[in-house]
């Protein structure tokens, strides 16, 4: 079960694939990245990085 995040607390997100591989191996997969983060993380969450 998914739990929504919550207010004034830190969360350690991050992105890696199996073995360091590649995430983004095209432009436009990071691009759908950033507009997923935006929307859904921009909102409720400041980012550290």
């Amino acid at each position: 079960m998914i739990q929504a995040l919550q207010h004034g607390n830190y969360y350690h997100i991050y992105n890696r694939g199996i073995n360091s591989a590649t995430l983004f191996k095209e432009k436009e997969n990071y691009e759908h990245f950033l507009k997923l983060f935006e929307l859904h993380f921009e909102p409720i969450a400041e980012t550290f990085a």
